[in-house]
């Protein structure tokens, strides 16, 4: 059995649901899980709440979680090492993403015995087979959406839209930013503004951020609007405005990578910074038809 575990926030779960579709496709065995571990910092699971995709923590998976967090264990090694020795001559094993996010085929393939896989999984090759169902589960219930939120959908589509995701906050800690957060810099925004101009006519900018000061003080002008009424447990009303968006200028987050693929507008115009993570280029993290800058 193969067993997809689910974790961190939207784009996350989404990411990593889209990877249970597809190997589920290839073995009805296949199940997913969600792991609690970082509910202190996300909103703990949201593809109900989102997009009515149940998951019922029963007996069978509560067993399944606790295997899980058996093996990943790593205190008290004088007891955790044997224990996980033992799981894995049984068949039980985790197959944890590494640092370097490129497509790996091998994934896809049903192992024998109990096999967890904990990572992004962000490439859409991970799923592409699979697509209309993914985008058929991913479908946003306007009447959850607000009336604030579906007047703002009105000015995007009677305008040239472009989204604008700046992702701060978190991508700020000491822990990320060396990795994440000194990828999209003011003047990668500045950059892509620019480039977006030159090819989308009379574009107007919605701009989503987690740090509204910041997106305040650098853009300003008739042709930019920041939205800023969505936070905590509503930040998926950010991707649902997003993904009506005509066009779309992202950070480097798994929330903006599935914000643009939502929009199933093939002339769409995606602009992308070409690394994932800072100083790392990742070839197969973007759809080959999105652009990417890296000369900023």
């Amino acid at each position: 059995m193969d067993v997809v575990i689910l974790f961190n926030g939207l784009g996350n779960q989404m990411s990593q649901y889209a990877l249970y579709l597809r190997k589920r496709r290839l073995s009805a065995s296949t199940r997913f899980i969600f792991s609690k571990k970082s509910t202190n910092i996300h909103n703990g699971y949201e593809l109900d709440k989102v997009f009515g995709i149940k998951y019922r923590d029963t007996f069978a998976n509560k067993i399944l979680y606790l295997i899980y967090c058996m093996l990943e264990y790593k205190k008290f090694r004088v007891i955790s090492k044997p224990v996980i020795r033992l799981l894995n001559l049984a068949g039980v094993t985790v197959i944890n993403e590494n640092n370097n996010y490129n497509f790996q085929p091998g994934i896809l393939q049903p192992r024998k015995g109990l096999t967890f896989y904990a990572g992004g999984w962000h490439s859409e090759k991970y799923f592409r087979e699979v697509r209309d169902e993914v985008l058929h589960c991913f479908q946003f219930d306007l009447s959850q959406v607000g009336a604030t939120n579906l007047e703002i959908l009105k000015d995007i589509r009677s305008r040239s839209s472009v989204s604008v995701h700046v992702r701060r906050g978190d991508f700020l800690d000491s822990n990320n930013y060396q990795k994440y957060g000194a990828v999209c810099t003011l003047n990668y925004f500045v950059c892509a503004i620019g480039k977006m101009k030159e090819l989308v006519d009379a574009p107007h900018f919605f701009f989503f951020t987690n740090d509204y000061p910041w997106v305040r003080e650098n853009f300003t002008g008739e042709d930019v609007t920041i939205v800023n009424i969505n936070a905590g447990a509503d930040s998926w009303k950010d991707m649902f405005l997003i993904s009506n968006c005509q066009h779309h200028i992202d950070s480097n987050g798994s929330f903006s990578w599935w914000s643009s693929y939502l929009n199933k507008d093939e002339r769409k115009k995606v602009i992308v910074p070409k690394n994932f993570v800072n100083n790392e280029y990742f070839g197969d993290i973007y759809p080959e038809n999105w652009i990417q800058l890296s000369d900023y």
